[in-house]
């Protein structure tokens, strides 16, 4: 009896194993039955296996795979067992992100926001549920209303110079990340919360805290919880699996909804992100057969995007742009040149309008982000059925592409030398000749960031104050060439930091 037993339970073993491979097998087969060009996997991790097991960054895989289909338009990779096709040529970029953008409009990103309500913000919501939140948010990014925030940016500014002035005095190397992540976080703070953070100022600080956890999410669980909602997102939601951590959760929920709470019984109104949720506050629009309600968790969950999105990318970017002016002195001094020039000019101050004016802080800009773009790659999900240009191929609804950023901003065929960093590239002569659709630090298409230009002016106002006392130079500490940190992470980090020093300017130097 217990043989038969345990033989019965073997054959069902055997049974199961038989049908996966089969499953397996076909999902590996896919783009070859289709005569679509691909790499095939070498492991059950997919064609992305070295970012997945730490082997290599994500930007190195992405960059391989980029090679290995030069002189085509597409190919066909796989994230585990679910195949994607990866664009090459930038007319396929156009055509996927804006030219049949209604066809592509989907990011993909399944969430449970029964168990995890910060999920339901703009960067993972779809459909027409993504439209209505978009245009709702879209006029808190207006030209008008940046201004109108632009002394919050100063006064963080303010605070940023006086923890320099004791940090500098120490002699000691900087982690510039770190204090750039400490500054963003006071600006987003003030702007979208309402709220003096005071991290700068205070190690303990509550929101930087939130930050780290936000951050910290490397641990084989957080690996393994994104990998399955990237490559098998119905298994993702079956399991009712949560992105956020609880305690943050509890935070973000609860610091939103105080300060909707003081304002409307104190009637403060600071012309900020806070005031334009007040007013979506309970508000329905008409979506279909069903309404949109700004209830307080979706409110909070736009907050929370724009806190965690925003600190992370300008911090890293600060990274970036004061380890090439460490490298780069001549960049910096002129650079420099521009400030002083744009200060002269508005009564020693940093103003919206004049920092608007200064072109090469711009050039300096761009060229980090291509360089160094902070998302290595997207993905996009089809709508409806796409016929794939030059053949009969057709690729059913939710169907995935990769657009890789980071491949095409070093591709040499399009930047001479990419691995060079020259603000020269985003001169006016050097953008007429750029080739469209190969630069996309914020991605392109009605699906662009919509916070790209207050990231821009935090991440301006910040390397500008830093400049005006200090002169950045390597130290001891400091990689270069910066090396990428291994894995497939969401956003592109270094191997060891941004490890500089800060040397406060001589008189012949102001």
């Amino acid at each position: 009896m217990f043989l038969q037993i345990i033989l019965n339970l073997g054959l069902v073993l055997v049974g199961v194993a038989t049908v996966a491979y089969m499953l397996i097998h076909r999902q590996y087969t896919y783009w070859e039955r289709k005569g679509i060009p691909f790499i095939r996997p070498e492991s059950y991790l997919g064609t992305y296996a070295d970012a997945v097991s730490k082997k290599k960054p994500l930007c190195d895989v992405v960059s391989e795979l980029y090679v290995k289909f030069r002189g085509k338009k597409f190919g066909g990779v796989w994230e585990l067992f679910s195949p994607r096709l990866f664009l090459v040529d930038p007319d396929m970029v156009k055509d996927i992100m804006i030219k049949n953008f209604d066809s592509w409009s989907n990011r993909g990103l399944t969430s449970n926001p029964e168990v995890d309500p910060l999920s339901q913000h703009i960067a993972m919501l779809d459909g027409k549920m993504w439209k209505v939140v978009r245009t709702k948010l879209t006029p808190t990014f207006t030209s008008a209303r940046l201004k109108s925030m632009h002394y919050l940016v100063l006064e963080c500014a303010k605070n940023l110079e006086k923890y320099l002035d004791a940090v500098v005095r120490k002699n000691e190397p900087i982690e510039a990340r770190e204090v750039g992540a400490k500054y963003t976080t006071d600006v987003i703070g003030s702007c979208v919360f309402g709220i003096q953070m005071n991290s700068l100022n205070d190690e303990d600080a509550a929101f930087r805290k939130m930050g780290k956890r936000l951050g910290g999410g490397s641990g084989y669980w957080s690996r393994f919880v994104h990998l399955l909602q990237g490559s098998s997102p119905w298994l993702f939601h079956k399991l009712k699996l949560s992105l956020t951590p609880p305690d943050v959760e509890e935070f973000f929920l609860r610091i939103t909804k105080e300060a909707f709470e003081y304002r409307e019984k104190n009637n403060v109104q600071r012309h900020d992100f806070v005031d334009l949720l007040r007013k979506l506050k309970n508000t329905d629009q008409e979506l279909g057969k069903d309404d949109v309600v700004f209830d307080d968790k979706l409110l909070a969950a736009q907050a929370f995007v724009f806190f965690g999105a925003g600190f992370e990318t300008s911090a890293t970017t600060i990274g970036y742009i004061l380890h090439e002016l460490a490298v780069h002195q001549d960049i910096q001094d002129r650079l420099r040149k521009e400030l002083r020039e744009m200060k002269a000019a508005n009564n020693g101050e940093i103003t919206f309008d004049g920092l608007q004016g200064m072109k090469y802080l711009d050039m300096v800009l761009q060229e980090t982000l291509r360089k160094h773009p902070i998302v290595p790659q997207l993905e996009r999900v089809s709508v409806r059925p796409y016929e794939l240009p030059g053949t009969n191929v057709v690729l059913p609804v939710g169907s995935k592409c990769i657009i890789p950023i980071y491949a095409l901003h070093h591709d040499p065929e399009f930047w001479p030398n990419p691995s060079k960093f020259d603000p020269e590239r985003f001169s006016e002569e050097g953008k007429a000749k750029q080739t469209p659709y190969t630069f996309m630090p914020f991605s392109i298409g009605p699906r662009t960031c919509i916070g790209s230009r207050f990231a821009e002016q935090q991440t301006k106002v910040g390397i500008l104050t830093m400049l005006d006392k200090f002169k950045i130079i390597l130290c001891e500490k400091s990689q270069n060439p910066l090396k990428y940190r291994n894995g497939a992470g969401v956003f592109l980090m270094p191997e060891r930091g941004f490890w500089i020093k800060m040397i406060p300017l001589g008189a012949d130097d102001k």
